[in-house]
């Protein structure tokens, strides 16, 4: 899957949680979050690979960059 811009990132990993089986408020807290925190963290303008690796943590996926020529 090609992701593009950081708004893309964070509706995939809004996704794969949903797919997950997951409960949000399990994975919050799984990161010390509050469910309301989060969201937050999903809806910042910067969401980076870095917090969607954070996320995914806790359902045994991740995020790897791929640099190509254009």
């Amino acid at each position: 899957m090609i992701i593009n811009t950081n708004s893309e990132l964070s509706q995939v990993v809004s996704l794969l949680i949903k797919t997950s089986g997951y409960k949000k408020t399990y994975i919050a807290d799984q990161l010390g979050l509050t469910r309301q925190g989060l969201d937050k963290l999903l809806k910042k303008q910067s969401f980076s690979l870095d917090d969607a690796n954070k996320i995914l943590s806790v359902i045994n996926k991740k995020v790897v960059a791929q640099l190509e020529n254009e």
